[in-house]
């Protein structure tokens, strides 16, 4: 459709404000659609036009709830410090209330992100790379040492320097 027949379908509608009554009046889509010989279409358009929700609209009605907010916790506040004991707390509750919802509304209330790094120090070995080692090692046929350092390869063989823990312990001379 064209500019001018939209523009043109949209005079030939039934007086709007009757049709945002009878749906402000609790009547149904179907019922008002049918007593104003409607179709979906035209309510949608109808009801876009009475309540827009487009940037503007919702920037209009973030400060028209902020106009409000800001009389109401004003209001709160006078009637705080003029009541006394719970009379005075409950009014106080209230605008602290008010604060918050104002301060969601202009969206300074979000949480503050912290970011933990944990850094381990470089001489500690994870469990992840000792259990690796140990694995490697099986899989190459390698033996640990005994002192935590790298693993000695059993294809060094005999005539290699020996790093000492293929050697039998002394025996003690009291012992046969």
């Amino acid at each position: 459709m064209t500019d001018t027949a939209i523009e043109q379908r949209d005079a030939d509608l039934p007086e709007e404000e009757a049709v945002v009554t009878a749906l402000l009046a609790g009547r149904t889509v179907n019922s008002v659609r049918k007593q104003f010989n409607l179709t979906i279409d035209d309510i949608d358009r109808i009801i876009a036009r009475a309540w827009p929700v487009d940037q503007r609209a919702r920037v209009r009605m973030i400060m028209t709830d902020l106009g409000k907010l800001d009389r109401l916790i004003d209001e709160m506040v006078q009637r705080s410090f003029a009541a006394e004991g719970q009379v005075s707390a409950a009014f106080a509750n209230a605008a602290i209330k008010g604060l918050e919802r104002k301060h969601d509304l202009c969206g300074m209330s979000a949480a503050s992100r912290i970011e933990l790094q944990v850094i381990r120090p470089p001489s500690e070995q994870t469990s992840y790379e000792k259990i690796t080692q140990v694995l490697l090692g099986l899989k190459h046929d390698h033996r640990p040492n005994g002192d935590g350092a790298a693993p000695v390869s059993s294809a060094d063989g005999p005539d290699r320097e020996s790093t000492g823990t293929d050697r039998e312990p002394p025996r003690r001379p009291d012992l046969p």
